[in-house]
């Protein structure tokens, strides 16, 4: 599977598979929280918010910049993600969250209104 922006529809993914282990799933602080090249659907329970939300290994989120509002850029080793969408792609269209700050597992929340699954 690889996500799109819904609006502008250009890859924002890799190529990625469900992760159907769950064993794989970190937690640690500062690591990565899911295996490069899967997603995951969250269940709320690790992430403020992201329930029924696919999550990303950061590493594959593609054609994303960060967030033009630097409001949205917190975080003290990385982006703790708690002030809204703080990436956009190419075109400016919010597409996610980064959670990569040093106190938290690190992954990306993709907003499901934002991607597509395949483009229109």
């Amino acid at each position: 599977m690889r996500l799109y922006g819904r609006t502008c529809n250009i890859p924002v993914t890799a190529e990625l598979k469900e992760l159907s282990d769950n064993s794989l799933i970190n937690e640690k602080e500062g690591v990565p929280y899911l295996p490069q090249g899967y997603y995951f659907i969250s269940d709320g329970s690790y992430f403020t918010d992201s329930e029924s939300k696919i999550l990303i290994n950061c590493a594959d989120l593609v054609n994303c910049v960060n967030h033009p509002d630097g409001k949205r850029l917190n975080g003290c080793c990385g982006l703790d993600g708690l002030d809204g969408p703080n990436k956009v792609c190419m075109n400016g269209h919010e597409i996610a969250t980064e959670k990569s700050d040093c106190w938290i597992a690190n992954a990306v929340v993709l907003e499901n209104s934002a991607v597509n699954t395949i483009p229109d």
